[in-house]
C-alpha cells in the first residue's frame, strides 16, 4: 500500500510541474478535483503527498489522465520507469 500512495504523490508532482512547493501543488490539486457537489481540500492533498492516507480511484484516474497514458505502464508494471 505504501507503494502505491508514494506512487500517487509522485503522479500529482509529474501531473503539475509548475508547483514549486508542496503548499502550491496541494492548492492545485485540491482546485482541479473539486467539484459542485465534492470539495476537496488542500489538508487531503498534503495528507495524500505525505502518503498518509489513499485517494479514491476516481481521484487516482483523473490525476493519471493529467499526467499522461503512459504513467498507465507504471501500474501495470511497476518495473517500467519513465
Amino acid at each position: 500500500m505504501d507503494r502505491e500512495r508514494a506512487w500517487f504523490a509522485s503522479l500529482m508532482w509529474r501531473a503539475f510541474p509548475e508547483a514549486t512547493s508542496e503548499h502550491e501543488l496541494a492548492t492545485l490539486v485540491a482546485e482541479v478535483l473539486t467539484t459542485d457537489r465534492v470539495p476537496v481540500h488542500p489538508r487531503t492533498v498534503r495528507n495524500w503527498l505525505r502518503c498518509e492516507n489513499a485517494p479514491g480511484f476516481h481521484y487516482t484516474l483523473r490525476i493519471l489522465a493529467l499526467a499522461g497514458a503512459e504513467r498507465v505502464f507504471e501500474i501495470l508494471d511497476p518495473e517500467v520507469r519513465a
